[in-house]
C-alpha cells in the first residue's frame, strides 16, 4: 500500500497563492494592492483568510500595510541562495554576494557556562565564557540573530571586544584559525522568543531558520558554539547529497 502524502496546510497553499500574484500580476516594489474585497475575489478566500496571509506577509517584509492608505509592495530584500557545507561566518556569506553586512546590536560579556553550552563545549558548568550577541543586516535590515560562544581562555572578552565582527568571523579570520577543522550542524524551522523576533522586527509566528552549530579542531576538540536564527524570506540554504561509492 502506498502511503499518500499529506495535505499541505491551507495558509501554506494561500501564501503560496498570493506569492504566485504578486510574481505574475505585474506588481512592482511600492505598487499598491487592490482592496481586501477583490484580492480576496482573485485568490479565492474570505477576507478573513486572506488577513493572515497578509498579517505574515507583512512580517515577512515582502509588503507594508499603512493604516487608512492601503497595502504596498515593498522594495525586494538581497536574497541569499547557498550550500551549508562551508564552515564560513555571516560576514564570509554575505560578502561572497557582494552585500557588505553590518551590525545593528552587538554586545559582548562574559557568562557562567550553562549545562547545554557546557555539555557542547566539554566543559564543567559554570566556567566562564565569552558570548558575543549581534543582529547582523544587509542593507540596513536585519537577517540573522547570532549567539555565540567560546571558551573565556580561549578567546578573552576583551579581544572580542576590540573588534566589530561575529565571533566565528573573529576565529576564522585570526591566527586561531587553524584550530578550527570543522562543525556539526543541527538544522530546523522555529519561532524566535520575543527578544529575537524585536531584534529582526519580525512577528512571532514568523518562522525561522535555526542552526545550532558546535565547531572543533582537528582533534576533535570543541572550540565555538553558537544558536543562530536566519530570517527565510532572505536566506535560501542547501546541501549537496553523493551517493556513497
Amino acid at each position: 500500500m502506498i502511503a499518500t502524502a499529506p495535505s499541505r496546510p491551507r495558509y501554506v497553499q494561500i501564501e503560496e497563492s498570493l506569492h504566485a500574484l504578486l510574481e505574475t500580476g505585474g506588481y512592482r516594489p511600492g505598487d499598491k494592492l487592490p482592496p481586501e474585497p477583490e484580492l480576496a475575489q482573485q485568490i479565492g478566500v474570505s477576507r478573513a483568510t486572506l488577513r493572515e496571509a497578509l498579517r505574515s506577509f507583512e512580517q515577512q517584509g515582502i509588503i507594508n500595510r499603512k493604516q487608512g492608505v492601503g497595502t504596498f509592495v515593498n522594495l525586494r530584500p538581497p536574497y541569499i541562495e547557498s550550500g551549508l557545507e562551508n564552515l564560513e561566518s555571516i560576514e564570509m556569506l554575505l560578502a561572497s554576494r557582494q552585500i557588505q553586512p553590518t551590525f545593528l546590536q552587538r554586545t559582548v560579556c562574559t557568562e557562567a557556562a550553562l549545562p547545554k553550552a557546557a555539555q557542547r563545549l566539554g566543559i564543567d558548568e559554570g566556567q566562564p565564557l565569552t558570548v558575543v550577541t549581534s543582529t547582523a543586516a544587509a542593507q540596513g535590515s536585519p537577517v540573522a540573530y547570532l549567539l555565540e560562544v567560546t571558551p573565556e581562555d580561549f578567546v578573552p572578552r576583551a579581544a572580542m571586544e576590540q573588534t566589530s565582527t561575529s565571533l566565528l568571523h573573529f576565529l576564522l579570520d585570526t591566527q586561531e584559525s587553524h584550530t578550527l577543522s570543522y562543525a556539526v550542524a543541527h538544522i530546523a524551522p522555529i519561532h524566535g522568543t520575543e527578544t529575537i523576533c524585536a531584534a529582526l522586527g519580525v512577528g512571532g509566528q514568523t518562522p525561522l531558520f535555526f542552526i545550532e552549530q558546535t565547531v572543533y579542531s582537528p582533534a576533535h576538540q570543541p572550540y565555538f558554539y553558537s544558536r543562530n536564527y536566519y530570517i527565510p524570506s532572505f536566506f535560501d540554504f542547501h546541501i549537496i547529497r553523493k551517493r556513497e561509492a
